[in-house]
C-alpha cells in the first residue's frame, strides 16, 4: 500500500466508524397513555428496519400531561433532548410538537384533519417539518353511521360524544353529524374528555332519549374505554367507535384503521428521515385497511340481534 493511501485511510476511518456507531434518537410523544400493543408495534417496526435499542437506537417515550402549558413543556423537553425525529400520536401531541420545534422532523400518527389543523399545507406536499399518517374524515364517518344503522334498527336520534379541546375530534364530529342528517337522523352532541365527563355525557344522552351513541375518536376515549363501555351498557345504549380497543373493552362495535398498524407504518417515515429525507418531501399517507369489530357479548347484554350478514362482514366477532 502506498503511504498516501495509508494516510487517507487513517484519516477517513474514524469518521466512518463514528457514523456506524452513532445511535439514532427517536422521540415518541403520545397524546395520552398509548394503548396496549402500540409502542411494541412501533419498536417491532423499527427493529425490522434495522434499528435496535441499545445498539443503534435510543427511544424516548413520553405522554402529555393534560394542561396546555404542561403539554407544551413536555414537547419542548423532548425537542431539547437531542432527538433526530419526533413521532407524535394524535392531534394534540402533533400540535404540541409543532409548537416546540419547526426544525426537528415530526411524524404524525393517526391524525384527523391535518390540513384543517394547519399541520400540513397539503397531503401531497406537506411543506414544513410535519408529515405522517392521517385518518380519513368524511368517508369514514359516513361508513360508521351506515353500519351503526344496520346494526341498531329504528335509530332516529344518535348521541355524539366529542372532545372540544381536540380540533380533530371536533372536525370528525362535524362530519359524523352531516352524515347523520343526510340519513334523516337527529344528532345530540355532548362534550367529554375525562372519566367523570364521559359518565355525565352518557347520563345526559340517556335522559335525552337517544337510541345509540357515536363516540368520536379521541385519546381520552381510549384511556377511559372500559368506563365508557360500562356506562353505555348500564344505560342500554349501543355504541359505535373508531378503535377496536373500544370494542374489545365492551363497546358494541368499531370501524376504523388499526392503530397498531399505523404505529408500525410510521416507522417507514422514521427510517426515510433518518436516512436523509425531508418531511416536506414525504406525502401524507392515509389508511388503506379498515377493521370492523362487533362485540356480540355486548349486543346480547343490550338485547340486540346483530344481522347475520353483518356478522359475516366483521373482521372479528367478540363472543
Amino acid at each position: 500500500m502506498r503511504r498516501r493511501d495509508l494516510l487517507v485511510g487513517l484519516v477517513a476511518w474514524p469518521g466512518a466508524a463514528n457514523a456506524q456507531a452513532r445511535q439514532a434518537k427517536v422521540g415518541l410523544l403520545a397524546a395520552n397513555v398509548p394503548p396496549p400493543g402500540t409502542v411494541e408495534a412501533f419498536r417491532d417496526g423499527l427493529r425490522q428496519r434495522g434499528y435496535v435499542e441499545g445498539q443503534n437506537l435510543t427511544l424516548d417515550v413520553r405522554a402529555l400531561r393534560g394542561s396546555l402549558e404542561q403539554d407544551i413543556q413536555t414537547a419542548a423537553d423532548m425537542a431539547g433532548s437531542g432527538v433526530d425525529v419526533i413521532v407524535a400520536w394524535a392531534t394534540p401531541a402533533v400540535l404540541a410538537a409543532r409548537r416546540a420545534t419547526s426544525t426537528i422532523p415530526v411524524v404524525m400518527v393517526s391524525v384527523g384533519e391535518p390540513i384543517g389543523s394547519g399541520l400540513v399545507k397539503s397531503l401531497a406536499r406537506p411543506e414544513g417539518n410535519v408529515t405522517g399518517l392521517a385518518n380519513l374524515g368524511r368517508d369514514l364517518s359516513a361508513k360508521q353511521v351506515e353500519v351503526f344503522i344496520e346494526t341498531v334498527p329504528g335509530l332516529k336520534q344518535i348521541g355524539v360524544v366529542q372532545n372540544q379541546l381536540n380540533p380533530a375530534s371536533v372536525g370528525q364530529s362535524r362530519e359524523a353529524q352531516e352524515a347523520m342528517r343526510g340519513l334523516h337522523l337527529v344528532p345530540r352532541v355532548v362534550e367529554a374528555s375525562s372519566d367523570v365527563t364521559y359518565e355525565e355525557a352518557m347520563l345526559r344522552l340517556s335522559q335525552s332519549g337517544v337510541e345509540g351513541v357515536f363516540v368520536v375518536p379521541d385519546p381520552s376515549a381510549l384511556e377511559h374505554r372500559k368506563a365508557i363501555a360500562e356506562q353505555a351498557i348500564a344505560r342500554r345504549l349501543p355504541t359505535m367507535f373508531q378503535r377496536r380497543e373500544n370494542a374489545e373493552a365492551g363497546g358494541l362495535m368499531s370501524y376504523g384503521a388499526s392503530l397498531i398498524d399505523q404505529f408500525r407504518q410510521a416507522t417507514g417515515y422514521v427510517d426515510r428521515i433518518l436516512k436523509g429525507a425531508r418531511p416536506a418531501d414525504l406525502p401524507v399517507e392515509q389508511p388503506i385497511k379498515f377493521e370492523f369489530v362487533i362485540n356480540l357479548k355486548t349486543a346480547r347484554a343490550l338485547g340486540l340481534t346483530v344481522p347475520p350478514l353483518l356478522l359475516a362482514r366483521a373482521d372479528e366477532v367478540i363472543e
